[in-house]
């Protein structure tokens, strides 16, 4: 089967194409070809155009793959929440309906809402609806925070055990999934021609509140910190100094994020009903 995967060179992209590409054939447009996989026989390495409707139409996938996604923006670069989840989106749907292409799976989220404060949320619903309303056979994925090799949380929190002994943790609930199950569960969507139109939430087995997860990633990058929680009334008063920051480490929009605990709603099938099973996400 032909795949274009977007997204492929992120955290779940090179896990999922370092999966696929062994029985699939790959179309992979990335913008920077440092961050491209070994070389394989299987993937075909494009440069990302702002044209990925004329892209689809070239190569003629079997099935998109939309991985693409900000949690944070960049407008210098024109990487706007509107931009990445909504406008690429569009561009990618349109492609796909004039390819004919047979299936289109979408990375959202759990915060996903058409109603919330946040952009992010409300632009990922946004992404969600075009892809409903395609026409075209689709399967949302809708995952909590991805636990594995590579999660930039543990980059971050790496970076920030240098500069303080204490960190501060947002109050809230979070129920991660392990990587392999986020993996395996596009796998089947990909393979699996009766799996269509629905929406598919990605959750571990654990609910644990931000501070939990905190200390989990701090011992498994082998740092010994004392973490805090703390109200998000906290994190609004530190806006302005994070605004300094050339990475913040908190944002308005994510605060608007943390008034609705990240967890699956029972309201979807999840990974258990795909796979069987859900793998432990703190064990990697």
């Amino acid at each position: 089967m032909k795949l274009l995967i977007t997204g492929g060179t992120g955290f779940v992209g090179k896990h999922l194409v370092d999966e696929l590409e062994k029985e699939h054939q790959i179309i992979l447009p990335v913008r920077d070809r440092e961050k491209i996989p070994a070389d394989s026989p299987n993937i075909t390495v494009v440069d990302f155009p702002e044209d990925l409707s004329g892209l689809v139409e070239e190569h003629k996938p079997d099935c998109v793959v939309n991985l693409l996604g900000i949690l944070n923006e960049q407008p210098s670069k024109g990487l706007t929440f509107e931009k990445v989840h909504v406008d690429y989106t569009k561009q990618l749907v349109e492609g796909s309906k004039k390819a004919g292409v047979k299936k289109f799976l979408q990375m959202s989220a759990l915060g996903s809402d058409g109603r919330s404060k946040s952009r992010y949320a409300r632009t990922k619903a946004e992404g969600e609806r075009l892809v409903m309303e395609s026409g075209i056979n689709y399967l949302i994925f809708r995952p909590s925070i991805i636990l594995g090799k590579g999660q930039k949380l543990f980059e971050d929190l790496k970076k920030f055990s240098r500069l303080t002994p204490v960190l501060l943790a947002p109050k809230g609930k979070v129920q991660p999934v392990h990587i392999d199950d986020v993996v395996k569960a596009f796998k089947k969507g990909i393979t699996d021609q009766e799996l269509k139109n629905t929406v598919v939430e990605l959750c571990g087995t654990r609910i644990v509140s931000y501070k939990e997860l905190f200390e989990f990633a701090l011992s498994y990058i082998g740092r010994k910190r004392l973490v805090i929680e703390m109200p998000p009334s906290f994190f609004r008063i530190m806006l302005p100094l994070f605004r300094l920051f050339p990475e913040p480490p908190m944002t308005e929009d994510q605060l608007y994020l943390l008034e609705r605990d990240n967890v699956c709603t029972g309201k979807h099938i999840t990974q258990k009903d795909l796979l069987g099973q859900v793998k432990v996400a703190f064990k990697i």
